[in-house]
């Protein structure tokens, strides 16, 4: 892969790629079975829309795992907020052969996002988990939070999670 491809570029390849699976993501995620809460999270056959795994643009040997949800703000923020949902999109890598958790690039994470959910990216926070080898992203997460009528909006005041930071700012 040619590294110096910009996140559109990027984007552009992923959504000519695999345009019909993240469409089929999209309609899920953001029809019942994406809703995530009191009444979903326990039950049997609950699975979180996922796309993948697929191969990386990046790196060959890497495969990526994607999942999605909207979840009510009420129930992530245990009652602090009252009204509105968020959100999630998880990537998470892993390397092919071994099946060992790999670092993703901050470029490439971005572009699947913007490649599912374009309307929605502008708006959206980034945060990660940090692999024990080098201190780098092994899953990188997105939220859009949205208000009680469906609006983008800033991220809650009470919602708290170290190292979540509005991607416009990174």
């Amino acid at each position: 892969m040619n590294l110096s491809m910009d996140v559109p570029e990027l984007t552009e390849r992923i959504a000519k790629k695999h345009g019909e699976k993240i469409e089929a993501l999209f309609r899920k995620v953001t029809g019942p079975q994406g809703h995530t809460g009191p009444a979903t999270v326990d039950a049997p056959s609950r699975r979180i829309p996922g796309l993948g795994p697929v191969k990386s643009l990046w790196d060959p040997l890497v495969d990526l795992t994607l999942g999605s949800d909207i979840s009510d703000l009420s129930w992530l923020t245990e009652g602090k907020v009252a009204e509105g949902t968020c959100l999630t999109l998880s990537i998470a890598g892993h390397h092919r052969v071994t099946g060992s958790r790999v670092p993703l690039p901050s470029g490439e994470c971005d572009a699947w996002l913007w490649a599912i959910y374009p309307q929605w990216a502008s708006e959206a926070y980034r945060a990660g988990t940090l692999s024990g080898v080098d201190q780098r992203l092994t899953t990188v997460y997105y939220r859009v939070f949205f208000d009680a009528a469906g609006e983008p909006m800033q991220k809650p005041e009470h919602f708290t999670h170290p190292g979540l930071r509005p991607l416009n700012e990174l």
